[in-house]
């Protein structure tokens, strides 16, 4: 029996929780004994996984031999065929996730925080401008033209802004947004997976505090969940009917304009972009030759192999994304090449060779090129720092994603609400045997690994919220397999 793969993911627990204790520690340091917190806990839990993590690259062949099978046996269970599951609670729960949100932004939309020094100020500043210089139609002539040089706050939230510039009016407007988000995600996810799973989406989406509070200040974030929600639901019907059949090419061309916009309205789309390439092409590769005999898995004759597709297949849908892509968010990309010679340009791109955060217009005069900031931060820092600084941003990205599961009111008590949902987390990944599983774990690792880097600049919440509604209907289908295993509903109706 091989028992190589699960020494190793016991020995990547180990390390990451031996990582985020350091971190703590060096954080709170004598305060952790000194008096008791939710620091404490966390300590504490991280040291109990070290220890279990430490244990499990250590144990004996024997013990691995025992544990495989009963946990293989129950991830069976889990990864069974999932059965669309529609309950009268499901009905009730969308119902009941909009009155909520609607509850909670009341409240919340007059706490905000005042456009001051922020994001929110420099959206309204953009949308004021483009008003005072004509409006949308105008803005696009200017972008054509190299004439709109803004290259922080990308242009489609400040058009739409710019119809109300005002910081009440865009607050609502981001609220209506959110709900809109909202809406079409929950009832998409009911139509993929059934109502149940579709009403615990939606109210898990409902609740949570990073949802909430950025869908009700005057940022472009409400905007981008709206078009990530879309594009999540047109990448399942594309998972839905498998991966080695040509989809019709109207599919892809949705994808690539569902991309464009969102990059449109954040830089941070690209991820995304780049998650989707990597995702068609992984279809392509043969992996069980790639890898070497000691990691693959052991299968039975019955064991149905995953769907391959040619090299033609993956590259052909692939340049209809792209197509659409270059097509729908051609006024920046004109824009771009034309007045900062990179179709891709944004002003933070500069932050990511910096050490603190330093105003990006002004880092563009002084550095120059792009190049000549890479150049200059490889000749200042050596290989163990630039080590040292991804690996403790992987760490902080970690617990900024589990904080961010947390429901509104809570603050850092987040993170346990967190960590409770991350066992639903994975066991929705795992009744989700299709090509989405695939994506959104590829998508997963991308933000982590570029927003690990970019910590030193600035860290929140808000630069992992396209990852927010996959991770919801993952876990609000992890919940509905627990149910099913636990104690089995019965179903209306199903297919």
């Amino acid at each position: 029996m091989n028992t190589v793969l699960p020494r190793i993911i016991s020995g990547v627990v180990a390390c990451a929780a031996g990582l985020a204790l350091w971190e703590i520690v060096e954080i709170k340091g004598t305060m952790l004994v000194a008096s008791f917190s939710l620091s404490t806990i966390a300590a504490a839990c991280c040291m109990l996984a070290v220890v279990m993590g430490i244990a499990g690259c250590l144990a004996t062949n024997y013990f691995w031999e025992a544990v495989l099978p009963v946990l293989g046996r129950f991830l069976k269970r889990l990864s069974a065929p999932w059965q669309q599951l529609n309950h009268w609670s499901g009905s009730l729960l969308l119902s009941f996730s909009l009155i909520v949100y609607f509850v909670i932004m009341l409240n919340l939309l007059p706490d905000q925080p005042l456009p001051e020094g922020n994001d929110q100020a420099a959206f309204l500043t953009q949308a004021r401008d483009v008003q005072e210089a004509g409006g949308p139609s105008v803005l696009l002539q200017q972008l054509f033209a190299g004439e709109y040089t803004e290259a922080n706050q990308h242009p489609l939230y400040v058009a739409i802004l710019s119809y109300l510039p005002d910081y009440e009016a865009g607050k609502r407007l981001s609220a209506m947004l959110g709900l809109a988000a909202l809406l079409l995600f929950a009832f998409g996810i009911a139509r993929r997976y059934g109502n149940l799973v579709g009403g615990l989406t939606g109210l898990l989406l409902a609740v949570n505090a990073a949802w909430c509070r950025l869908t009700g200040q005057v940022v472009c974030e409400a905007l981008l969940l709206l078009i990530v929600a879309g594009l999540w639901l047109v990448l399942l019907r594309v998972s839905a009917e498998g991966t080695s059949e040509t989809r019709p090419r109207f599919l892809w061309i949705g994808i690539g304009l569902l991309l464009g916009l969102a990059w449109l309205t954040k830089g941070t789309a690209l991820l995304l972009l780049l998650g989707v390439l990597c995702w068609r092409l992984s279809y392509a590769v043969d992996w069980p030759r790639c890898l070497p005999a000691r990691f693959k898995v052991e299968t039975t004759e019955s064991e149905t192999p995953l769907g391959r597709l040619s090299w033609k297949q993956a590259l052909l849908s692939l340049s209809l994304v792209v197509g659409s892509f270059i097509v729908i968010s051609a006024p920046l990309l004109v824009r771009n090449a034309r007045v900062y010679g990179s179709p891709t340009f944004n002003a933070n791109s500069y932050l990511l060779f910096e050490d603190e955060f330093t105003e990006p217009h002004a880092l563009i005069e002084e550095r120059g090129s792009l190049g000549n900031a890479v150049r200059r931060y490889w000749q200042t820092h050596s290989l163990s720092q630039m080590i040292k600084r991804e690996v403790k941003g992987l760490a902080w990205q970690v617990f900024i994603f589990l904080r961010s599961l947390g429901p509104f009111p809570f603050h850092e008590g987040r993170l346990f609400f967190g960590v409770l949902l991350l066992p639903f987390l994975l066991t929705g990944l795992l009744t989700e045997s299709g090509p989405a599983r695939r994506l959104y774990l590829i998508w997963l690792v991308l933000f982590w690994l570029a927003f690990a880097w970019y910590l030193p600049i600035a860290a929140g919440e808000r630069f992992l919220m396209p990852l927010l509604l996959p991770t919801f209907a993952f876990i609000g289908l992890g919940l509905a397999r627990a149910g099913q295993l636990l104690k089995p509903l019965p179903a209306e109706s199903g297919e």
